[in-house]
């Protein structure tokens, strides 16, 4: 597919071409948003690969920039959305992509947006079918990463896969094991939630402006069902965070940071268990929280606030 008035242009992963459009619309990459610029075809088109857009998928891409991915995904999507927050950016992606029949972009901060809502307006099928799996694709700011992973998998989204592109050390939070310092609640919600798969380091050098960090692109897959069984997933996920909140503190105490968890409780929820009320929270796996969180909120009077971690 042509992409409209782009048609003759080179691909915006060129340094000359990203720098000529971003001069054209005044825009100075912005720290704050994490505008950091994909400027490597090999790894454009190896996530493009990841995401294995189709004639028949819908693609929901976040933070499309200038369309390092987009100008890829609209030539192979059925259709494609995009999320972009910066007004200037947006102005500059539509002159690129303005003969583009199966793109649409949203100018919004995908933070503050109802994401099925997103999805149900934007990308539901003509003529009343079924509404297909959206994959999702993202280069994402890293100061957004926990935060908008977090409202993604807790959203009724149906979802097929997700590639993203993260902050190297974030990922290794995303596949670290029990008992290793970058395990975390981020670690518990995710695996709740999804199966993580690591495809390879993006080098600093492959973005500009530069990052001080290199990157990692993941794919993630929705789990049929969620592995372990427990009566309140929104109580786990604030058990969880409650205990990674404290760390460095023996199980049982960590478990009372929660507000409705004496230590009292903690000591005999870990017990009834099977788990030593002083090992560390970092020893402790899914299936671990899980049983500690149906002994602690075995009814709705246990629920606690929305899903969230760090």
């Amino acid at each position: 597919m042509e992409a409209g008035s782009s048609r003759d242009a080179e691909p915006i992963t060129r340094r000359a071409e990203l720098r000529r459009w971003l001069e054209q619309y005044g825009v100075r990459p912005s720290r704050r948003l994490g505008q950091n610029f994909l400027v490597d075809d090999h790894w454009a088109e190896r996530i493009v690969g990841a995401v294995e857009p189709g004639p028949d998928d819908v693609v929901l891409e976040v933070g499309p920039g200038l369309g390092a991915l987009t100008e890829r995904l609209v030539r192979r999507a059925g259709r494609v959305v995009a999320v972009e927050v910066d007004r200037r950016l947006a102005e500059a992606l539509r002159q690129r992509l303005a003969c583009v029949d199966n793109f649409q972009l949203v100018v919004a901060d995908v933070l503050q947006v109802d994401l099925a809502d997103l999805v149900a307006r934007h990308l539901a099928p003509v003529g009343g079918d079924d509404m297909p799996a959206v994959k999702l694709a993202s280069n994402l700011p890293y100061a957004i990463t926990s935060p908008f992973l977090v409202r993604w998998l807790g959203s009724s989204v149906r979802w097929e896969r997700a590639v993203l592109t993260l902050q190297a050390e974030v990922v290794d939070r995303l596949v670290a094991a029990p008992g290793t310092a970058a395990y975390g609640a981020l670690t518990v919600f995710v695996a709740y939630h999804a199966r993580v798969e690591r495809l390879g380091i993006v080098p600093a050098g492959a973005f500009w402006p530069r990052p001080e960090v290199d990157s990692a692109v993941v794919r993630l897959w929705p789990h049929p069902q969620p592995p372990v069984a427990v009566a309140d997933p929104d109580a786990l996920f604030a058990l969880v965070r409650a205990a990674f909140s404290q760390r460095r503190k023996r199980l049982a105490n960590a478990l009372a940071a929660h507000p409705a968890v004496d230590r009292r409780q903690a000591e005999a929820a870990c017990r009834a268990a099977g788990l030593d009320p002083g090992a560390r929270p970092e020893e402790v796996d899914l299936e671990g929280f899980a049983r500690l969180a149906n002994q602690l909120f075995s009814s709705a009077a246990g629920r606690g606030p929305g899903p969230s971690a760090s």
